[in-house]
């Protein structure tokens, strides 16, 4: 067989996001980014590269590995972690943070553009994607660099011929402004870009440099006026402008104050021949000089991102905090953030390998995995199914009557619901039986060892995160024996229209050495450690996350039913409750322009205050910006569920609610059509 591995295919689930208009992909019930943010640094571009200070001008420094040889404009990722701007090759975007582990992150110059190096950068999407400008043409890729630049604007956003786009700005709600001109023209109109309805519209003309304020609300741009060129502020559709500076010089490159009020602008004074960069108070119209020798500058927002701490407590056992987290109480009132259960998944609690393929089916289901004895139903599960699933519903039972007995069955029965059991003689036969009740015709395998559960809930996680009747399944096999059953499965598929991935070492081995009846090319996702295999498996399957669930290694139970709600949105990590492990947070650090949340199931047994600062530490400024939510039984205190706590909140009903029957139809202009199409495969022979 020949493995073959890919560092990413493409946006998946964040594809599927902007299909259906969705602005990034928050966990259910969660507050992820708020939309408010304090006064950080600003950036300025100079001689020296990229130079950062209080706006007082105190504690100036420049920013190491930054050295931004083209002058590209730096900007700031929504939370201020990450700082993008140009490496040493102008062909190249550059991101890194000015604390702790720089974790640089390079984006190389896409292949099919025009031009010769990047103009301007802006993270865009809860900075999940940077969108970028040759001076000609718009392209957007995902921040963490995962797969290349591609056009922005195609299909019927395709810019007129003739026009030049440049110079784009995101807001934190989404929509994307930029610069639109005549090729080779001195004026230039401003352009948004709603990617939830697929849309562009002229909202200034005339007009140049656009910047929304940090919560979305105004825009800023610039005006030549009697012969210099000066700045306006708008409502963010452009109505109602006004013009905020009148002396004689230049200004250009406006920035909002994080915390309104304030802007600062580049000065440039032809007659001196001097750029310099001051700040505009908005209140009396009076300005201060920020640098003297750097322009283009770029304000820090100052965000809190959030951990949320879903545990079991009292009498409420972590399957039903999980699906309490997640799911509706059935013939109540719709709570915001929260989804319908359409199923729920049975998993033996004394077993874990057998209770791994529940992550799958419960995602792609959509409903809780709930633990149970074997013997009898527990009174725990029997008052969440009530709680969360309506009669005549389905309930998937995980195994064969040893796992789950015939009384379970019953009990199931005379609650008023259909009890459906995915029977199987061994882990591996019911594995292919949960694989055949998803589909039987999947897009996408995932392979792993069954023999220990870490894999396979790395493996199902990814699985599951197309979500509500999403095509993807995993199969587990034994050591690095392919058994009968999952042989069966796989003859059954066209290995030409589906994807397979090997996840761990083993899995790799047994598809190398197990003749099928038809020739595999897969992807081998491997690692020295099962959390290294994590981590190798979220840079190969997500894109520029905004969430991440992060599962302590030594209870699988609290991984199985946390991430059978958490897979649409992100991966899964290990790692351990003394302290976070190193290759997590390394993950978590590359992430960290994207990843504005982290999940975790356990109490604090599982999660040390160690750990949670280093999750702070990894996903934002510092751990001093880390909010943590304590859902204690699934729900959070009513003291602290605060609007701004949820102000981002999504459910994505359109692509996971009751009426969906799979993502919406692909948008023309912000969906890859094949995933990884645009990558070249490399052959990788481990053995």
């Amino acid at each position: 067989m020949d493995a073959r591995s890919r560092r990413r295919l493409a946006t998946l689930a964040s594809a599927a996001s902007l299909a259906a208009g969705v602005l990034g992909a928050t966990a259910p019930q969660a507050g992820a980014l708020t939309i408010s943010a304090k006064t950080g640094q600003i950036s300025v571009v100079n001689a020296t590269g990229v130079t950062t200070a209080d706006a007082d001008g105190g504690n100036s420094a420049v920013v190491p590995h930054l050295p931004n040889t083209g002058r590209l404009s730096a900007n700031w990722a929504p939370d201020g972690s990450r700082l993008v701007a140009g490496g040493q090759d102008p062909t190249r975007l550059t991101s890194t943070r000015l604390v702790g582990d720089a974790s640089h992150v390079t984006t190389e110059w896409p292949q099919s553009a025009s031009g010769t190096q990047y103009t301007d950068a802006t993270f865009w999407l809860d900075g999940s994607d940077i969108v970028t400008s040759n001076g000609t043409q718009l392209y957007y890729g995902p921040s963490d660099a995962s797969f290349g630049q591609q056009p922005l604007l195609t299909g019927g956003n395709q810019q007129p011929a003739g026009t030049c786009d440049s110079h784009p700005s995101a807001s934190i709600l989404g929509a994307l402004a930029f610069e639109r001109s005549t090729c080779g023209a001195s004026g230039s109109d401003i352009w948004t870009l709603d990617p939830s309805a697929d849309t562009v519209q002229r909202i200034v003309t005339d007009g140049a440099d656009p910047a929304f304020s940090a919560d979305g609300s105004q825009l800023a741009f610039t005006r030549v006026v009697d012969g210099n060129r000066q700045i306006f502020t708008a409502a963010a559709d452009g109505t109602g402008a006004k013009q905020v500076t009148s002396d004689a010089v230049d200004h250009t490159d406006p920035s909002w104050d994080p915390a309104g009020g304030r802007i600062a602008y580049g000065v440039t004074d032809a007659s001196a021949g001097t750029a310099s960069t001051k700040i505009l108070d908005l209140s009396d119209g009076t300005s201060t000089t920020f640098s003297t020798d750097g322009s283009k500058p770029a304000w820090q927002p100052v965000r809190s991102n959030t951990l949320d701490r879903v545990y079991g407590t009292g009498g409420i056992t972590i399957d039903q905090a999980a699906s309490r987290f997640t799911f509706d109480a059935t013939g109540a009132a719709h709570e915001p953030g929260l989804i319908t259960a359409h199923s729920a998944v049975l998993v033996n609690k004394a077993n874990a390998t057998y209770a791994t393929p529940a992550i799958a089916l419960a995602a792609e289901k959509q409903g809780p995995v709930l633990m149970t004895s074997s013997g009898s139903l527990d009174a725990t599960v029997t008052a969440e199914l009530k709680r969360t699933l309506p009669k005549g519903s389905t309930v998937y039972l995980d195994g064969n009557t040893t796992q789950l007995s015939a009384k379970v069955s019953s009990q199931i029965t005379a609650l008023g619901y259909t009890a459906l059991r995915m029977d199987g003689a061994d882990l591996a036969s019911v594995s292919a039986r949960v694989a055949t009740q998803i589909t039987k015709k999947p897009d996408w395998v995932f392979v792993a060892d069954g023999m220990d559960y870490h894999d396979p809930v790395s493996a199902a996680t990814a699985a599951g995160s197309l979500g509500y009747k999403g095509l993807g399944v995993v199969l587990l096999v034994k050591g690095t024996t392919i058994p009968t059953a999952v042989k069966t499965y796989l003859n059954s598929l066209n290995p030409a229209t589906t994807g397979l991935v090997t996840v761990g070492a083993n899995a790799r081995t047994a598809m190398e050495n197990t003749p099928l009846a038809q020739q595999w090319e897969f992807y081998d996702i491997s690692g020295s450690s099962y959390e290294q295999t994590a981590v190798n498996l979220a840079n190969f399957w997500w894109a520029g996350p905004n969430v991440a669930t992060v599962d302590e290694s030594s209870v699988w139970s609290n991984s199985v039913v946390g991430n059978a709600v958490t897979a649409i949105y992100g991966p899964a990590l290990w790692s351990t409750a003394a302290s976070l492990s190193t290759t997590t947070a390394g993950y978590l650090t590359k992430e960290s322009a994207s990843v504005q949340e982290v999940v975790t199931f356990g109490g604090n047994a599982q999660y040390s205050v160690a750990q949670r600062t280093a999750l702070g530490n990894a996903i934002g400024i510092s751990s001093t910006q880390l909010s943590t939510m304590w859902w204690a039984g699934g729900v959070l205190p009513a003291a602290s569920a605060t609007p701004s706590a949820r102000s981002l909140a999504k459910s994505l009903p359109t692509i996971h609610g009751p009426a969906a029957e799979a993502p919406a139809s692909g948008r023309p202009s912000l969906i890859v059509d094949t995933p990884g199409a645009h990558l070249t495969p490399k052959n990788d022979r481990t053995r």
